[in-house]
Parts: C-alpha cells; structure tokens; sequence
C-alpha cells in the first residue's frame, strides 16, 4: 500500500504541472487566474507530501511539512474565490485582502511551529505502521483554520451546486458538474482526514489528487479554458462600462469587473443599489460614485419571449461631463466678460457721444450763419466738426466690431437708390479730401439699375469706410469709385465695387495683415496716420455677410485698389414716378419745411444739449419746451400738450426708460379719474429716445418701455427732421410738397 501511494503521489504531481503549464498558456479572466493558483498550490504541496512520506527523520518529515503547507494553505483559498467567481458571486476586496493576510499567517505559524504552540501543540514522528507520520496535539489556530475550510465547503459547494443546476447548455452543466465534483472530492477528503481513520495518512492530498483528474477532465474535455462563455467573460470584463444582470427578483445574477470594481466601493445594499439606478434611468440623470460620474441604461433581458430580468449599463462618461462642466464654466466666464465689455462699450459710448453733441451741434448752429463769418473761421469750424464726426466713426466702428465679434450684427434688405447714396458718399469724401490735389471720380456703368434691394447703410458704410482710407494714404492724384454689373440672374444683379488711388500702395508681405483690428501696416511710414485700423476689418465682415469678399491689389509706391462682388436684387414695380415707396435712409436729405403750431418737449441731464436741441429745432417755427430731469419732464407732460417728446436716455435719479414708464402710467390714472382724452394722450404721445448708448440691449429696454422711435447722438439735423416728418401731425407740417 505504502508503495501505491507513493506512486500515485509522483504522478498527481507530473499530472499537476502539466495542468498548471497549461492553465497559465490558456490564462485570460479571473477564473483562470484563480484555477491557476489553485494548480500550482496543489502541486506544491503534493510534492512537500511526498517528501514527507520518503523521510527517515522528524526533521526531513517537518521540512516535507513546511513545504506542503506553503502549498495547502492557498489551496481552500483558491478554490473558494474560484468558485464564488465561477458563480458569479462578487467578493468584495476587504475580504479578498483579510482572506490573503489569514492563510499567510497559517503558513508562517506551521513555519515557525518549532518554537510555539500556537498552530500544534506537540509533534512526535512515527515510523510504525504502514507509512511515516507524526502524532500532533492541535493549538488555537488548527482549530481556527479548521473551521475556515469547513466554511469554505460548505459557501463553495452550495453555490456551485446551485449554478450548474441553473446552466441551461449541457456542456456547461457537465463542464460546471465536473468542476463541482472535483472540489467535492477534494473537500471530502479533507473531511475523512478530520475523523483520523486513515491512521495517520492525509487522505486530503489523495482527494487533492483525484479532484485535479476531474479538473483535467473539465479542462480538457469540457473546454473549461477555451469555451466561448469564457472568451466573452474576458471581453465584457475589459470593457470600460459596468455590466449588471438581476433577475425578475432583482437578484444580481451576474457582474463584470467594472461592475465588481464599482460594487466593492459601495457602502449601500444591493437593493438600494439597484434602486438608486431605477430612479436614475427614469429621470434620465447620470449618477456620481467616487469622483466618477456614470451614465445609466437599463434594459430587459428575454428568454423564449419571456421577461427573464434586467441587465443594467453604467457608461463612465467622467470625462464627457468634466469637458462639458469646463466648457459651461468657459462659457460663463467668456459670456461674463462679454456683457462687462458690453457695459463698458456702453458707458463709453455715452459719455463720448454726449459732449460730442455739444461740440457738433455747436458747431452746425455756428456753421448756419455762416455769412457773418470769415473764411478763416468757417474753415476752423468745418475741422472741429470733421474732427468731432471723425470721433463719433471711431465710437462707432468700435461698437460695430464688438457686434461682429458677438454675432448680433444683421444685415437688413430692403429697396434703395444707389446713385443718391454714391453722391452723399461722395459728399463726405470731398469733405475730407480738403485741399489736397486728389480728383475725385465717380463711375456707375448705366446697366447698374437704379433701385435696388440690399442694405445700403451697411454698403454706404463699406464705401465710406474704403474712400476715406484712400484719401488717408493718397497725397496726390486721383481717387475713383466704380459700380459694374459683373453677372445677372432673374431679378438679381452681381455688382463690382472698386475704390482705385494713385496713392502710396501697400508692401507685398503687408497684404496679409490687412483686415486685421487695430492693426495698421507699413507703421514706419504711417506712423501719424489716424485710424484703428477697424474700417477695413468692419467692411471685411460686412462684405462676408452678404455674401462677398474684399480683395486688393496694390503696387507699393503706385496706388491700390480694393473691390468686393455682391449679388442685390432689383426692387421690381419701382421707377422714378412711385419712387415714394423706398424707404429713406438717415443720410437721404428730406426738403425743408416748417412746423408751426407743433410743441415738442427736449428732456436731458446737459444743458448745452437742450440749448442745442432748442436752436436746431428753432427754424423749423414749432414751440420746444426743454426739462433737465425726468420729475421736470413729467410735471411738464402733466400741464402741457406735446406732439413729440425728445427723451435723453441716462439721467441722474430718473433716466429715460423709468421716465417714460411713469408718462404711460399716468393713462391708467387718467382712465378711473374718466380722463379719457388725457388718458389716450399719455398712451400715444410718441417718445423719441436721444441716446449716446446705440447697443441693441438697450434698445430693447426702449421699446419694452414704450419708447415709439430712436436716434443716437450727435444728432443730425437730418435725422431729426426726418423723424419730425415720420411722427407729427401731416396737418401741422408745411413747406412740402
């Protein structure tokens, strides 16, 4: 007998070390990694009971001991995780890590067993009878150990059981009936040598034995290695989504690494767990675990048509969320700073645009008597106001450029006279020109039609912006101005406009930086040339707006020219005979009548602006009351009857908006005192805003308020006639035709 085990013993190890050879080849999950540590335990501690059983000494047999247990005590471990793996049982790492720190104190107690009790409470060697042996007392830690085992056998063949009667496939069920048949036998070994009837023989190693030829049975027969349910385990488990299976129970059948990762960290129970994900898939809200923030899907599983259970998905999308987190505080950051830019603009724009209506007003108001001036004085006060309205271009290329930039700027079509508008342009170019020897030319082909639809303020602008540029950089020579139909199509017209000049030129390497904001090129030689640099980057948009492109071409030393494309549509039904039906622009001159019997009411803060607003509006015969405030301006409205109320925007303690939210409050008061005509009055009466702050914000606050029409400052006596025709009476005004 003694030799028959010996032999068997030699051959469960060569039989082990092929099976660990090739659980480690085949090693992918964390079922293979478990079953390979269960094989290479087994085969060391065959192979430490096999030189226990040739020793001739108590010290040979304790050596074959020790090296046995450095291999039996991983052994339970190893087929405990495995098959609480197998089972889909998810063993949280505290008790994986307790576990680990346990069976190494085992193996260190039988390690150091010499000089303790602890673990045997005596050893004596035994060579009589069938085979070699030693009579042991058992210490506080045998018996704990013991117990463990018996744990282990019972939690693992419980659930192994309960998992291979639930396969569905018969391979897997074999393949799990073979795999629970060797740990069974295993474990009944262990049991028989707890009874002592084998006589000092350790019939756990004869079960360790028979359970690997079953394993090798699973392995080898059953594919326990190679099978598809393996290879798809691996690939779910190297997903970056948490995979969760529950049953119609809520049961948790089955989990992923991501999932067990996630599980392990939980504090929670699995029902409340799963409930927290319920809740979440049904609001559609992504759930926060430990700095992670995941994206819940739940969907039902079907078996022969029938619900079976849920399986749940949780999609790390930390890095999703934390960009999209970032990118709304960007944005707040970036829209915080817009509307502080914009405010600033604002402000800026009003404290310029105010005394600038003094000096422009003044200087109007000056320039209509110009009979009683000299030459030299009238020419003093054309340059104060060129240089004041070259002030307010500046204030408003400033602001166009941040609309751009904001993306409110619009382009607004509607029907339009060219040739008018080129004469007002070129106008306001000879202005500039002064008494340099430019001559100033102006060709518009006679196929260009005479009405047009497009946006012709944003045009004018263009031509302004590109002519002036030319007169800033020509000393000498000429300058023209060309409109040409290049393409036509049904209803529409492709225009070319070019601004040519026998100026200074521009540099080959300084083409590319045209355009640019606040940029201006060849600065060594144009270095007391005025301007930002924003005309030509505004005119530059614009033309992309409508569907262009700016273009040059230059010869440093000979002149440029810069020209654009772009389609206008004809204004259909419209010729000299109804040409009322265009809308006339601010620029477009209006005849000159008189207004007598009007009575308008001038509300600002600045009393140089009421006395300019009262001497511009005095030719035109009507009654101008003024009010330096809003509580001014609302007793007046009281006691008088207006036609008009010209209404400044910024005011100390009542600006224009409140002021003009009162004035059509006053209709509700009128109204219950049966007031009806003074009630019609306050409701109606227009209220024109005169405003150095143009941004489109504030705008809309004008018309939530009630405020009927607007006009920016400086005020142009041209606007501010036009608007006189839009909102009098027709009976009061005369002198047009």
């Amino acid at each position: 007998m003694y030799y028959f085990l010996l032999a068997v013993q030699a051959i469960s190890i060569v039989i082990l070390f092929v099976e660990s050879g090739y659980v480690f080849a085949k090693m992918k999950t964390d079922v293979h990694k478990y079953l390979f540590l269960n094989c290479v335990a087994t085969l060391v501690n065959n192979t430490g009971y096999l030189l226990m059983m040739i020793s001739e000494n108590g010290g040979q047999y304790l050596t074959g001991l020790q090296m046995s247990y450095l291999g039996r005590v991983w052994i339970p471990f190893s087929l405990f995780v495995f098959s609480m793996t197998v089972c889909r049982i998810h063993i949280k790492r505290p008790i994986i890590i307790g576990l680990t720190s346990f069976h190494a104190l085992i193996f260190f107690l039988v390690l150091t067993c010499r000089w303790h009790p602890l673990y045997y409470s005596s050893m004596e060697f035994r060579m009589d009878g069938p085979w070699r042996h030693i009579e042991s007392g058992h210490g506080i830690f045998h018996d704990i150990y013991t117990a463990v085992l018996v744990i282990y056998i019972v939690l693992g063949l419980s659930q192994l059981i309960r998992f291979t009667c639930r396969e569905k496939s018969s391979t897997a069920k074999k393949r799990m009936f073979m795999v629970t048949l060797a740990i069974a036998i295993e474990s009944a070994g262990f049991i028989i040598n707890l009874t002592g009837v084998t006589g000092g023989y350790d019939c756990t190693v004869m079960g360790y034995t028979i359970g690997a030829l079953f394993m090798y049975i699973a392995i080898f027969r059953y594919k326990l290695m190679d099978t598809l349910q393996m290879a798809k385990d691996y690939v779910v488990d190297e997903l970056s989504e948490a995979i969760m299976a529950v049953d119609q129970n809520g049961k948790l059948e089955y989990y992923n690494k991501p999932a067990g990762e996630i599980l392990s960290r939980r504090t929670v129970s699995l029902e409340e767990c799963f409930q927290e994900l319920k809740d979440a898939v049904a609001a559609g809200d992504p759930i926060e675990l430990d700095d992670h923030i995941y994206t819940p899907q739940e969907k039902v599983l079907y078996q022969n048509d029938e619900p079976c259970g849920r399986i749940y998905v949780l999609v790390d999308d930390t890095e999703h969320y934390t960009y999209m987190r970032q990118l709304k505080e960007q944005k707040e950051i970036a829209e915080e700073a817009n509307a502080s830019k914009s405010a600033f603009l604002s402000v800026v724009s009003h404290e310029i645009r105010t005394p600038m209506n003094a000096v422009v007003g003044m200087t109007d108001l000056l320039l209509r008597d110009a009979d009683s001036l000299s030459d030299k004085q009238q020419k003093y006060l054309r340059n104060i106001k060129n240089s004041g309205s070259a002030l307010v271009m500046i204030v408003n290329d400033i602001l166009d450029q941040s609309k751009i930039e904001a993306g409110k700027m619009e382009i607004i079509e509607q029907p339009y006279e060219l040739r008018p508008m080129a004469a007002d342009v070129k106008m306001i170019i000879e202005n500039r020109i002064g008494s340099k020897p430019i001559h100033l030319m102006y060709e518009i082909d006679d196929d260009v039609p005479q009405f047009l639809i497009g946006d012709s303020l944003r045009i004018r602008q263009i031509l302004i912006n590109l002519m002036n540029n030319a007169v800033k950089f020509t000393e000498e020579g000429y300058i023209r101005l060309k409109v040409e139909v290049v393409d036509e199509k049904s209803g529409r017209r492709c225009l070319r406009f070019g601004v040519k000049d026998s100026g200074q030129g521009i540099r080959q390497e300084d083409l590319s930086k045209l355009g640019q904001a606040f940029t201006q090129v060849d600065t060594g030689r144009n270095h007391s040339k005025e301007g930002t640099g924003l005309g030509l980057s505004i005119s530059r948009d614009f033309i992309s707006m409508m569907g262009g492109q700016l273009e040059v071409t230059s010869e440093y030393g000979k002149g440029s020219e810069f020209y654009f494309s772009i389609w206008q549509g004809i204004a259909a039904g419209i010729d000299n005979t109804n040409a009322s039906g265009i809308t006339k622009q601010a620029w477009q001159s209006e005849e000159e009548f008189t207004a007598q019997g009007a009575r308008v009411l001038v509300v600002d803060d600045t009393d140089i602006n009421l006395m300019v607003a009262e001497e511009l509006l005095k030719p035109l015969n009507m009654t101008v009351d003024t009010a330096s405030s809003g509580k001014k301006a609302l007793e007046l409205v009281r006691q008088n009857f207006y036609h008009i109320i010209f209404m400044d925007y910024m005011m100390p303690y009542m600006d224009g908006v409140e002021t003009t939210g009162k004035i059509r409050d006053l209709a509700l008061t009128a109204e219950q005192d049966g007031e009806e005509e003074k009630a019609e009055y306050y409701k109606s009466v227009p209220i024109i805003v005169l405003s150095g702050d143009t941004s489109d914000t504030t705008k809309e606050r004008f018309m939530r308020a009630g405020i009927d029409d607007f006009t920016e400052k400086p005020v142009e006596i041209k606007r501010l006639k036009k608007l006189l025709l839009k909102w009098l009476p027709a009976e009061l005004v005369s002198g047009v035709n």
